[in-house]
């Protein structure tokens, strides 16, 4: 069965799409592994990284997305793996085979999705936090599906806490939370790591951090100034990997869909370091 991990953040611009895609090529290549990226977030930027601009339209038009999904199991019980698209991106393996990603694209009606599915569950004068309860544990039970699919399933979560986020958090066996090194992220972090471990703040500080289901990846780090004190900050309160992934033009440029196959080492450029110690890093958390 799969290992379901989350990437996610109450806050926008820490660029939890950004590391989503970064994992899927990394487990899939260095790992050798059947990876699944299930995109969460209606602005779909994980999906345009992986399939580009057309073949999304596509994926929209042919209903093979995750709204169409989680809207179809409200009526019935229609697999999973039949809006799963396979063996997507613009990365090859060094000998030149294609990589094994699936992808589970977003949609920009994933929100209004969500707003129906809250309808359905509140028939009949169900209290609003009794549908909303069911609600997140239809999503729950829907993305569960996807557990034979893959040997790592990775959860794009969109920023905020809704439905779908907070069900991807109770599935996941691990989350990573990225964090830009500023005094807004220190609040985000404290934030969203609570709704992780389901503990509130005396709970969660003696709760060790060896113990906790989550570790937080500072992202954007500039050299100098003051970013090194904010993740400091940070990773004294929460367990916080040691990779830390830079400012780079290379990133930014990587997570632009090319129409041709290439190594991790020519979409990538210099920043295929730091993406390696991420991998690294993490494999050692990650049983699979």
């Amino acid at each position: 069965m799969g290992y379901f991990l989350a990437v996610a953040n109450r806050k926008g611009g820490v660029g939890k799409s950004t590391i989503s895609v970064i994992l899927a090529h990394a487990f899939a290549v260095w790992g050798d592994k059947r990876v699944l990226l299930i995109d969460l977030d209606a602005q779909s930027n994980s999906s345009l990284s992986l399939m580009g601009n057309a073949q999304w339209i596509e994926a929209q038009k042919s209903s093979r997305n995750i709204a169409a999904y989680i809207e179809d199991r409200m009526y019935g019980q229609n697999p999973i793996g039949d809006y799963v698209l396979r063996s997507v991106g613009d990365i090859e393996k060094d000998n030149g085979e294609p990589t094994a990603i699936d992808l589970l694209p977003g949609s920009l009606q994933f929100e209004d999705m969500q707003d129906e599915l809250i309808s359905h569950y509140s028939r009949h004068n169900t209290p609003f936090r009794q549908a909303k309860s069911r609600c997140a544990e239809h999503f729950r039970r829907a993305l569960n599906f996807a557990a034979p699919l893959a040997d790592l399933i990775i959860l794009d979560c969109a920023p905020g806490i809704s439905n779908a986020t907070q069900a991807a958090l109770r599935l996941a066996d691990q989350v990573i939370v990225p964090f830009r090194p500023d005094s807004v992220s220190e609040f985000a972090v404290d934030k969203i790591s609570m709704i992780i471990e389901a503990k509130d703040p005396e709970a969660l500080v003696a709760t060790p951090h060896n113990e906790r289901r989550y570790r937080c990846l500072a992202n954007y780090v500039r050299a100098g100034g003051q970013d090194q004190v904010f993740i400091e900050t940070i990773a004294a309160d929460h367990p916080t990997l040691t990779t830390q992934l830079p400012m780079s033009g290379d990133l930014a440029n990587a997570f632009f869909w090319s129409p041709e196959r290439q190594t991790l080492e020519e979409k990538y450029g210099a920043a295929v370091q730091p993406m390696n110690g991420l991998y690294r890093e993490l494999s050692a958390y990650i049983p699979i």
